[in-house]
């Protein structure tokens, strides 16, 4: 870590031909000059793209890979781990153990969010078919000691998966403490009726939190008061990583410097108000 308390990324897309993008290049330039410590890549298919060569692009702006994002991949592909289709599902299991293996060459973990399944693949047996497959999962992300994260994801968007409690459910039955969940404060805002219970009643589920405005845009782009997110997880001595996510309202740089305003002195320095205090 660098210029923050905590490990601070952001999400977003690697360009086709990431290299020789100079927008790509920009926005690089600007999370290194506002003191990010990585990066979390949405790639739209990862053999295509050499992870040494990647992480040393990366290594050139002082970011790392912190997660790879595999909700582009999974749309692309059609993946689902909790489709009734078996031919599917066994085809999302082998492209995960991939991803996996992937995000280990690059030191990163696996974020799972899209890829737990589409809307469309709500059913009976739903629930159980994504606990078996993070249960075939497991052994690989043990293996390469790389953490696999199930986002909780609103009832709108995701079959299963929906709070935190509902995510750990899933998740735990993997038996193994790198298959975690991955709260995410756009989510929550919509699933959970006290985000701070739900954290802590979790804190042990997970090591990373994706901050996002109620708006899905970047933090100060909508009415979640982060001051109070992030006074929770200072109450709660968590050290794990922080990621903004979002959609873009104006553009990438732009965005990133209003997302920086609101939590840069927060990261910077201890929050003030008392926990006890705190209302999200």
């Amino acid at each position: 870590m660098g210029r923050y308390r905590y490990f601070v990324a952001i999400q977003t897309r690697l360009p086709e031909d990431y290299a020789q993008d100079a927008e790509f290049r920009r926005n690089l330039e600007a999370l290194q000059r506002l003191g990010f410590d990585g990066i979390e890549l949405n790639i739209r298919d990862p053999e295509t793209v050499d992870p040494y060569r990647l992480k040393a692009y990366l290594g050139g702006f002082g970011l790392t890979l912190a997660m790879f994002a595999s909700g582009l991949t999974a749309k692309t592909f059609q993946l689902s781990l909790c489709t009734a289709d078996g031919a599917r599902r066994q085809e999302s299991i082998r492209r995960s153990v991939r991803f996996l293996e992937y995000a280990h060459a690059l030191g990163a973990g696996v974020i799972a969010g899209f890829l737990k399944g589409a809307p469309q693949d709500a059913g009976p047996a739903a629930r159980e078919l994504l606990a078996a497959s993070l249960q075939e999962l497991a052994p690989t992300a043990e293996r390469l000691k790389t953490p696999l994260l199930i986002e909780a994801v609103n009832r709108y968007e995701a079959p299963v998966g929906h709070s935190l409690a509902d995510t750990w459910d899933i998740a735990r039955r993997a038996g193994s403490p790198f298959v975690q969940i991955l709260p995410d404060t756009f989510h929550m805002n919509i699933e959970e009726a006290d985000m701070r219970q739900a954290l802590q009643s979790h804190q042990a589920c997970f090591t990373s939190l994706h901050l996002s405005d109620n708006t899905r845009h970047f933090p100060g782009f909508g009415a979640i008061d982060f001051s109070g997110v992030i006074g929770i997880l200072d109450g709660m001595g968590y050290r794990g990583k922080l990621a903004i996510e979002g959609n873009v309202q104006r553009s990438f740089v732009e965005d990133v410097q209003v997302a920086m305003r609101c939590l840069g002195p927060l990261l910077a320095g201890k929050v003030d108000v008392p926990v006890d205090e705190v209302k999200c």
